[in-house]
C-alpha cells in the first residue's frame, strides 16, 4: 500500500453547490470569532472594490487590515507592501467594513444599504475549514491563532505567502525533516561514550548530503572542541563559543564509518546529523 502525503496530494476542487454550502456555513452559521469574521468581510469587500479574486494572499491582507501588528508578530516580511500591491483601494477601521458608496451616502444622509458579490477560492475555503476544525476540537469559535496555525498545515499555502514576501516568524517543525535524516547521534564527552560508529545508507534517502555538527545538545554542557571524520576523512570541527555549529556537504557510501574527537568536561555534548533528500 502506498502512502501519499496530504501536503503534496492534488487539492480537491469544489463544485458550485459545495461552494454555496461553504459560503452558507462561513457567513451565516457564524463559526468564526467576531474579529475573524470582520477580517473576512474586509477581505471580500476589498476584493470586490479592487476587482481581484478572493484567495489566501487577499485574506492575509484582510487579516492585516483587521489585526495589524498582532498579525505581524507571527510573520516576517513587508505586509504593508503586500497590502498596497494587492488592494490599492483599502481602508482601516470601520470604513473598511462598508463600501465607498455607503460612506458617500452617510455624508448626505442617504440610504446606507449595500451589497456585493462574494466568491471565495477553494483554497481559502479549505483554509477556513481547517481553522474551524481546530477551533471545534477545543470548543470555541475560530480565532486568529487558529487561522495562523492552519496556514502552516499545507506547504502550498505557505509557498503562496512566501511568493508574496511573507514567511512565518518562527521555525516550524516539519515531519519531512525527520524523513531526510540519514544519520543522527548525540555525543557526550564522558569516557564511556563510543567515539566510532557505523551506519548503512538505504535507498530511501539520496544526495546531496549535508553533515551538521552542533554543541551543546539539549540541556547538557558544550564541547570545548570537537571534530568528526567520515569514512576516514576529517570533515568538520567545532569549538565553543566561537564556532558552535557547522554545516558541510558530504558524500556517503552504502556503508559508512564516523569517528569523533572531542575535548570538554564530562557533561560536554554535541549533536551530529547527516541529511539528504527523501
Amino acid at each position: 500500500m502506498s502512502l501519499i502525503s496530504w501536503e503534496t496530494a492534488m487539492p480537491t476542487l469544489l463544485t458550485e453547490r459545495q461552494r454555496q454550502l461553504a459560503h452558507q456555513v462561513l457567513f451565516f452559521d457564524r463559526p468564526l470569532a467576531y474579529e475573524v469574521a470582520e477580517a473576512l468581510q474586509r477581505t471580500t469587500l476589498a476584493c470586490a472594490e479592487n476587482k481581484v479574486p478572493t484567495g489566501i494572499p487577499q485574506f492575509f491582507c484582510g487579516l492585516y487590515l483587521q489585526f495589524g501588528q498582532e498579525l505581524q508578530s507571527h510573520f516576517d516580511g513587508n505586509a504593508v507592501a503586500l497590502l498596497e500591491r494587492t488592494f490599492p483601494k483599502h481602508r482601516f477601521g470601520e470604513k473598511g467594513l462598508v463600501t465607498e458608496k455607503v460612506l458617500e451616502n452617510a455624508a448626505s444622509d442617504s440610504d446606507s444599504s449595500f451589497g456585493y458579490s462574494v466568491a471565495l477560492s477553494d483554497d481559502l475555503i479549505r483554509l477556513l475549514w481547517a481553522a474551524t476544525r481546530l477551533a471545534d476540537a477545543v470548543g470555541r469559535r475560530t480565532s486568529l491563532k487558529d487561522v495562523i496555525a492552519s496556514i502552516t498545515l499545507e506547504n502550498s499555502w505557505l509557498e503562496e505567502l512566501r511568493r508574496n514576501g511573507v514567511v512565518p516568524a518562527r521555525k516550524l517543525h516539519d515531519f519531512k525533516d525527520l524523513l531526510d535524516v540519514a544519520f543522527f547521534v548525540t555525543v557526550h564527552a564522558h569516557g564511556s561514550w563510543p567515539k566510532k560508529m557505523e551506519f548503512d545508507l538505504d535507498g530511501k534517502i539520496h544526495q546531496p548530503f549535508t553533515a551538521s555538527l552542533k554543541t551543546p545538545s539539549g540541556g547538557f554542557g558544550a564541547m570545548k572542541t570537537a571534530s568528526m571524520k567520515l569514512n576516514g576523512k576529517r570533515i568538520a570541527e567545532i569549538s565553543w563559543p566561537d564556532r558552535s555549529e557547522v554545516n558541510v556537504p558530504v558524500e556517503l557510501q552504502p556503508k559508512n564509518k564516523v569517528e569523533f574527537g572531542f575535548d570538554g568536561s564530562p557533561f560536554g555534548s554535541m549533536e551530529v546529523t547527516i541529511r539528504g533528500v527523501s
